[in-house]
């Protein structure tokens, strides 16, 4: 698995034993090297924008600019700590809709 994913044999037993969580750029590797999300959302707006950034392998900041939005307001809908405008949803929506909506399946 490790040579797989392009990391250590040590990282993968750390993230295994639950001592380390795995970068978001490994994330979708996971994903797809298991078949499934080994954390799928919870059903949430707000869990399945963070299932799916994970799995595009982004970072919130990344993530961020490829809406057209702030770090901030990306880590706030994460957290559902943000009213959503109708033009943010369209792009949030959109992004789930194009990228299998963070439902624990890998995306194509």
């Amino acid at each position: 698995m490790a040579e797989a994913l392009g990391v250590r044999a040590e990282t993968v037993g750390l993230w295994e034993a639950g001592l380390a969580r795995p970068l978001p750029k490994y994330y979708g590797r996971i994903v797809r090297f298991l078949g499934y999300d080994p954390e799928p959302a919870d059903g949430t707006l707000a869990g399945r924008l963070k299932a799916v950034r994970l799995r595009l392998g982004l970072t919130q900041e990344l993530l961020a600019a490829r809406l057209g939005l702030d770090e901030g307001t990306v880590s706030d809908l994460e957290r559902d700590r943000r009213r959503i405008s109708p033009k943010v949803a369209r792009a949030v929506e959109r992004l789930l809709r194009e990228h299998g909506g963070g439902d624990g399946r890998p995306s194509p």
